[in-house]
């Protein structure tokens, strides 16, 4: 009985708490306490507290409520921002990765240009790119010590990239430059578009979440301005119906910010 409750409340933790939050922070290599996890919680929990006392003017509400919105507030959106800045980060270190080595080759071969370029890059696709050239010294294949790289990664452009280069590898074909250049072109145009179409959801996101302040501020001035009809409201079913539209903006604002969270664009991986 007793694992049975322990694994429950381990399930629930990496579902909505500190499990979830220290997996999305490893996934983004960042690194997470729970300390640093609490800290946040409350601040939240203590912004969004205030806000709905002035909403439903009941400690008891306001506080239920305020703790399942901090939890969703979290969940949904800030680790959802983390995930998708750290993947168009990662985007940028592979754009980096393609457009350096095509134009290094051109003057070197494929393992020399490898290990020049690890100069332009950062952590993790430095370290990743570090120990593929370190798998080429124990004497693998340039398409065997990629793919882990590969399959990390997961992008097809990424992986035609990485195998063209054994391919010249192994033919030493005074064309290398221009085709993996091609390709690198093909990687720098995915990446444009890749910042258009998440600047535009941006846009449509920030629009779509001032809509729903608006919506959360009108009661607010409602008991500013006929304060003691409000409060009467708010004591009989008034309440019921505040977070009956709490209960819908969360279910909107889910939808929404899965749909911002799909940044695919022909692409599978850090797309």
């Amino acid at each position: 009985m007793r694992k049975k409750i322990l694994e429950l409340f381990r399930k629930i933790n990496n579902k909505f708490f500190f499990g979830k939050y220290k997996n999305i922070y490893k996934y983004i290599n960042e690194e997470s306490n729970f300390l640093e996890y609490f800290i946040k919680f409350m601040f939240i929990f203590i912004i969004i507290s205030v806000f709905l006392y002035l909403l439903f003017n009941n400690v008891f509400y306001s506080i239920v409520v305020a703790f399942a919105i901090t939890i969703f507030f979290i969940n949904e959106i800030f680790l959802n921002n983390k995930k998708i800045a750290y993947e168009s980060y990662i985007l940028s270190q592979l754009t980096i990765y393609t457009s350096q080595v095509s134009l290094i080759v051109t003057y070197n071969n494929i393992y020399s240009s490898l290990k020049e370029v690890t100069k332009f890059l950062d952590y993790p696709v430095k370290n990743d790119l570090e120990n593929v050239i370190s798998k080429i010294d124990k004497g693998m294949t340039i398409t065997e010590a990629f793919e882990e790289f590969n399959e990390k990664y997961n992008n097809r452009t990424i992986t035609l990239f990485n195998q063209t280069l054994e391919l010249f590898d192994e033919h030493d074909n005074s064309d290398a430059g221009t085709v993996l250049q091609i390709i690198s072109e093909e990687m720098n145009m995915l990446k444009v578009k890749k910042d258009k179409f998440i600047k535009y959801k941006k846009e449509w996101r920030l629009n779509f979440y001032v809509v729903v302040v608006l919506c959360l501020v009108m009661p607010i001035i409602l008991r500013l301005m006929i304060s003691d009809i409000y409060i009467n409201f708010m004591k009989s079913f008034g309440k019921f119906i505040l977070i009956g539209i709490i209960i819908f903006n969360m279910i909107i604002i889910k939808k929404v910010e899965s749909i911002y969270s799909d940044q695919t664009i022909g692409e599978g991986g850090y797309r």
